[in-house]
């Protein structure tokens, strides 16, 4: 609420005393615990004073959910009557209800159409309740929940154009991007005779390694478009999981040069083919060098071993000498509303899959990820695939 604690003179008829200044001291902290908590909880909350029978209640403050979830300010709605923003006339026999419920002190739960700042009418649930014994000015919180249908309704609306986006995303990049790639290839080999300098050659490599960049993004895109929906399903083929990870690698020498870091790799010999997705496969690979890349230090090291485990399953891992993740970080990892780049991602940087959806491929192949990691310590992400899927 915004309300300022009095202030206390120290001399002549306005002298406190020392208990009066602890019951003060007190007064403020609550106050102070009050104001955080009212600020800071996900439910739009606003206070009403309910005015006597000159005056009409009317609102007298608003926590910061409400400015969210409604569009209204304190200044939009401070001194207004609450019935003005219903969308639609509440039954007075449901308002004598709720007056019966809060004279006797009781709270009072009903439901409503609220009308938004922006002209947007929503269901809400609406819960209130007295808050303070004042007879004369009695004071009222509200607490507002949107109703369960109606953010369900919104997410599936919110998925949707999700899924629409990515589609359009998918389509109208790819058609230029292979214009891009065509024609740097054609530069960078000089397929239509000499260039000249050297550098020439350069640009036309880098811009062809961007967009081959941009085509993996894109292609990624596509994939978290299919991983949502009913849509998606393996390519399966038998290959050498060994050429996989010298493929992942290869891919990574450059970039890893660049931060002057050693990639190693551990093999076991005879590995067996793998059946599965190759293509797939190899993204989760390159995302999980790509997400130790970022957060290995100059002079670190990245180890991609692969062996066959002694109850035949297939274990691949990624050890890095980076920065870790604390145990909380851990444990959102693999969070479908976690993105990457809130705990094992560079935010600027990088086209590797989300943690996630890394998990999610790795289950369409009847297989888990899991992670070891503490701060300072380095990560270590292991990947399982069963037995079946050794050849």
């Amino acid at each position: 609420m915004n309300i300022t604690a009095r202030e206390f003179k120290t001399s002549g008829a306005d002298m406190i005393s020392p208990s009066e200044a602890v019951d003060n001291s007190r007064y403020n902290r609550e106050f102070g615990l009050f104001d955080s908590v009212f600020h800071e909880v996900s439910d739009a909350i606003l206070i009403i004073s309910a005015g006597d029978q000159s005056t009409p209640s009317y609102i007298e403050d608003i926590n910061h959910q409400f400015e969210l979830f409604t569009g209204y300010s304190l200044e939009d709605v401070r001194g207004t009557d609450l019935s003005t923003y219903f969308a639609d006339h509440i039954p007075e026999s449901k308002i004598e209800s709720i007056t019966r419920a809060l004279e006797s002190r009781q709270s009072a739960i009903f439901y409503c159409h609220w009308k938004c700042r922006n002209g947007d009418v929503i269901d809400v649930n609406m819960t209130v309740r007295p808050i303070s014994s004042d007879d004369e000015c009695p004071r009222f919180i509200c607490v507002l929940r949107e109703s369960r249908s109606e953010k369900n309704d919104r997410d599936e609306a919110a998925r949707e154009i999700k899924q629409k986006l990515l589609a359009a995303m998918h389509h109208n990049f790819r058609t230029p991007l292979n214009g891009i790639l065509g024609y740097s290839e054609v530069i960078m080999t000089e397929m239509l005779g000499p260039i000249g300098k050297d550098s020439y050659r350069e640009y036309a490599k880098d811009i062809h390694g961007a967009g081959q960049n941009l085509l993996f993004l894109i292609d990624n895109l596509l994939d978290l478009k299919e991983l949502e929906t009913t849509e998606f399903e393996l390519c399966e083929s038998m290959f050498d999981l060994s050429d996989l990870v010298d493929d992942c690698l290869s891919a990574m020498t450059e970039p890893a040069a660049k931060k002057d870091i050693t990639l190693k790799k551990c093999v076991a010999k005879g590995l067996p083919l793998i059946h599965g997705d190759r293509e797939r496969l190899e993204k989760v690979i390159y995302s999980l060098l790509e997400n130790s890349l970022k957060f290995t230090p100059a002079g670190g090291t990245i180890c991609l071993c692969a062996s066959r485990e002694k109850d035949g399953t297939c274990q691949i891992t990624c050890q890095d000498s980076g920065s870790g993740m604390t145990a909380q970080q851990v444990a959102k990892a693999f969070s479908h509303d976690s993105h990457l780049a809130d705990i094992y991602s560079n935010p600027t940087t990088g086209i590797g899959f989300g943690l996630a959806y890394v998990k999610k491929l790795i289950e369409k192949h009847d297989g888990t990820v899991s992670i070891a990691s503490s701060p300072e310590s380095g990560t270590t992400v292991y990947v399982h695939l069963p037995a079946e899927r050794l050849v």
